[in-house]
């Protein structure tokens, strides 16, 4: 059998009848046992009750995903009030999962020991889908580490956010197996899928090198202390033109940091927010670590970038997928670069000119998160502010 997708996007009030209504379409549509449910909700809803309904209706079906800022669905993109999307995969895909409760005790250790999970004894992975809880302050790029270098594909997804309007103040993460279905906070969540089905990805930056260059000369695991031999925050404050004691939020901020990746070529940068400035610290804290010695270009966030970006992005996909037929797109917008940054109009017509250009007839389903996971010279990478999309094909 093929693979089979089917997607839902739903803006209904009451959780656990929203959660079941959608699992009961999916499996209508789907016409086979599914392997793998997709879920991704706003902060408004009960997490809890909209999982639990979805599962009344599906049973005991492997299951993924975290709150976000806003969703997209096939023919929707919504970030206020009730939305949800969910996705559900059937067919030629097999899938593990795997979760860790205590992301910050020593996160390198725990993705090896979570790779090892996922991996199991069979073929290795195509793909691995992760998603975490930012506000633990983890350095997610080591538990990358340790969890590429078990698994060893392609890891891509990004990390649950909240409204962003309002200070994030606890986001949650969902995993099932064949048994249960848990509601997390303060955890990562995984799955690995195995199978015949094609595989395309692609990423759109959202903005482009200013010409502006700096050296990180002290860090201490992902915060940056000095920029050159200054306190960073000192030195952010000037170029964001902001008071030091107020900086500008990042989800409004129009500069980002660029790091060259080890192996990647020009242009292929790594780019950072400055995810939190803390004033009393004078230091900037990012996703992952850049280390001391690092060279770094900063990068400017302009609206034609990221529209022009995902224009490219579309294309660039529709080209390589050279006949094969799109079965479902997973998406993974930087919550930074849409409402907050394009405005609602242009966010909704970004990802509806997406979806009629690469995959008009695709099950659709993603989220608006807060870093986002794409691969760059073949090994994982953390960025900020970009457009990761993964296409399954038959």
């Amino acid at each position: 059998m093929s693979l089979l997708a089917r997607s839902v996007a739903s803006d209904a009030r009451d959780s656990s009848r929203s959660g079941f209504a959608c699992g009961q379409q999916l499996l209508s549509e789907l016409g086979a046992p599914p392997r793998l449910l997709l879920a991704y909700l706003t902060i408004t809803h009960d997490q809890a009750a909209f999982i639990d309904g979805l599962r009344r209706a599906t049973g005991a079906v492997p299951l993924l995903g975290c709150s976000t800022q806003g969703v997209m669905g096939r023919g929707m993109v919504r970030e206020e009030g009730y939305a949800a999307s969910v996705l559900a995969l059937a067919g030629d895909v097999e899938v593990s999962a795997a979760a860790v409760e205590r992301l910050g005790e020593d996160p390198r250790e725990a993705g090896r020991s979570r790779g090892e999970r996922l991996r199991g004894a069979g073929p290795p992975p195509r793909l691995v889908m992760l998603h975490w809880d930012p506000l633990t302050g983890v350095d997610i790029g080591l538990f990358l580490d340790g969890l590429f270098e078990v698994v060893a594909c392609p890891i891509v997804g990004g990390a649950a956010s909240h409204h962003y309007e309002g200070r994030m103040h606890q986001t949650f993460q969902y995993l099932g197996d064949d048994g249960e279905a848990r509601v997390l906070g303060g955890a990562a969540v995984a799955v690995a899928l195995r199978g015949g089905f094609g595989l395309e990805m692609g990423l759109s930056l959202g903005c482009s090198a200013s010409g502006v260059e700096l050296t990180v000369t002290r860090a201490e695991g992902n915060h940056i202390l000095e920029l050159d031999g200054r306190p960073a925050l000192d030195v952010w404050a000037e170029l964001t033109m902001s008071d030091r004691r107020t900086p500008i939020p990042v989800d409004h901020a129009a500069l980002a940091i660029g790091v060259l990746s080890a192996g990647a070529t020009a242009g292929e940068h790594l780019v950072r927010a400055a995810f939190v400035l803390d004033a009393e610290r004078r230091d900037i804290v990012v996703g992952a670590a850049i280390p001391t010695g690092t060279r770094i270009i900063l990068h400017q966030r302009t609206v034609a970038d990221v529209l022009d970006g995902a224009e490219r992005l579309g294309r660039d996909l529709a080209a390589r997928l050279a006949g094969r037929r799109p079965v479902a797109v997973l998406g993974f917008e930087c919550g930074a670069r849409t409402g907050p940054f394009l405005g609602e109009e242009a966010t909704v017509e970004e990802n509806l000119a997406l979806q009629r250009s690469l995959a008009p007839d695709a099950a659709w389903a993603g989220a608006m998160m807060w870093g986002e996971l794409f691969p760059v010279a073949g090994r994982p990478g953390f960025h900020n502010y970009t457009y990761p999309l993964v296409v399954l094909t038959e």
